[in-house]
């Protein structure tokens, strides 16, 4: 199904539009280098993003299971990409955290995605690129409001 149809389908748009964003952000990945998994990446960027969060928060997040995010923080801490430590508040809990060098993947994999998408974005007239950015600002608020993705503050 193309972006554009006759009936509005929130469902086939929202999936059209992940894999486009999906395939966007991985073809601008250099996971060889980094000598990580897609998930392994993606759970360094939302550690980074969201530090502090408990295994369960951020297996929700992922949409991963305990089990598979187990198999992959201990991935993580052995390449010192993250360090797991106790919840002050909850001695149940666990949060995961970003090292000084997961910070950096972190960083440097966002300043190459932004780099590549801002040069793509260029050929885009200003009235575009403005209405773009307004048009994916709403969808993030819609997003949050729906439960899609948690709220975070726009610039």
């Amino acid at each position: 199904m193309g972006l554009i149809s006759k009936e509005p389908n929130n469902t086939a748009l929202f999936s059209e539009l992940f894999a486009v964003l999906a395939q966007a952000v991985m073809q601008n990945l250099t996971i060889e280098a980094l000598e990580l998994t897609p998930l392994q990446l993606l759970t360094v960027i939302v550690v980074y993003n969201h530090p502090k969060q408990s295994m369960s928060a951020l297996a929700a997040e992922l949409g991963t299971t305990g089990p598979q995010l187990s198999r992959t923080i201990k991935a993580l801490e052995q390449k010192a990409l993250v360090h797991r430590q106790p919840n002050p508040n909850n001695r149940r809990q666990i949060n995961v955290m970003p090292t000084a060098e997961g910070r950096l993947v972190a960083e440097k994999h966002s300043q190459s995605v932004q780099a590549k998408i801002t040069k793509r974005l260029t050929a885009l007239s200003p009235a575009d690129r403005t209405q773009l950015d307004r048009d994916l600002a709403d969808a993030i608020k819609l997003f949050a409001k729906a439960g899609i993705v948690p709220p975070t503050p726009m610039p």
